[in-house]
């Protein structure tokens, strides 16, 4: 990326609009509520375990109000458990992303301890499906505004962020530890539910959350230079030209191939038809991208003047 454009566009990711900052700010809160409820009234109705540090936390609490008598809430033990992944997390992603994903935890454990019970029904099965989608997709949207939950979520975001790979997967298998400590202590029945649902959690998170998945855009227009330069200054994303010939029409094309991430989908669809409203879009799904390909950072406070195509 040249020097000029490379400003341009760091400045444009710095700016952080009022607006934008307000519909952040709605949905981690719908998030939290959306999470909060999914315990509440489906996954601590049924005795399942929840994910993450959330599920050891509960975990903590239960075996210390059975066997000493001792009540404390989750919050404390939320706390407690996220400080030493917070600390990897905050040299890893950055402080601005771990700082506010450790407000997001405190508040949901906060609002967790708080919001009522509702019984809406006790049937396992039942509160493991929709107890995982309304986590899952209430997890989704702390990640789709740049920030997590905690615990678990620190250490996924953070690979993520250095290995461009999904790992929610790995966070599945620590959950499954969990869960055989709970068949062990209580019982095989109700950990079989909890499987179920951390696994629908986890593919809502996947199906909702797709920061890391990338897309190939093949553009076939007569405008080149003026779409490659208007994506290059407004994604960070440069293109390369191929050169064909309409097999109709028998005039030679101009082909712009480029890769982005899938949340930047929308507004690079939106630039090249601002430039070119005859301009024809395929877009791939890409299953792998190797070489000078850089996705948007977690955190704003890693944006450098080496940010996008090297």
């Amino acid at each position: 990326m040249h020097g000029e454009n490379r400003r341009k566009f760091i400045k444009q990711i710095k700016q952080i609009k009022p607006m934008n900052l307000g519909i952040k700010l709605t949905l981690i809160l719908l998030g939290i509520i959306l999470y909060a409820i999914s315990l509440k009234w489906f996954v601590y109705q049924a005795d399942i375990l929840p994910t993450g540090l959330t599920g050891l936390s509960y975990l903590a609490q239960r075996l210390l109000a059975d066997n000493f008598n001792i009540h404390i809430t989750i919050t404390v033990f939320n706390l407690i458990f996220n400080s030493i992944p917070a600390i990897f997390c905050f040299f890893i992603v950055g402080k601005g992303y771990t700082i506010n994903s450790f407000l997001i935890m405190f508040f949901f454990s906060f609002i967790a301890d708080y919001i009522p019970y509702v019984k809406l029904t006790t049937d396992p099965m039942i509160c493991a499906i929709f107890g995982g989608l309304l986590g899952g997709y209430g997890a989704s949207l702390w990640f789709r505004c740049g920030v997590s939950g905690g615990g678990t979520d620190f250490i996924a975001m953070s690979l993520s962020a250095k290995l461009h790979i999904q790992t929610f997967g790995w966070v599945l298998g620590f959950n499954v530890v969990l869960i055989l400590i709970q068949g062990v202590l209580y019982g095989w029945e109700h950990s079989f539910y909890s499987i179920i649902y951390q696994y629908v959690m986890t593919q809502a998170i996947n199906l909702s959350y797709r920061h890391y998945e990338a897309r190939t855009i093949l553009i076939v227009t007569e405008k080149p230079d003026l779409i490659s330069q208007a994506l290059l200054e407004g994604t960070g994303h440069s293109s390369t030209v191929l050169h064909g010939i309409g097999s109709y029409s028998k005039k030679d094309k101009t082909i712009l191939y480029t890769v982005v991430t899938q949340p930047e989908l929308r507004k690079v669809t939106h630039i090249i038809r601002k430039n070119d409203s005859m301009a024809f879009i395929n877009v791939l799904k890409s299953s792998d991208v190797q070489g000078n390909f850089t996705y948007l950072p977690v955190d704003k406070d890693d944006i450098d003047t080496n940010y996008g195509d090297r």
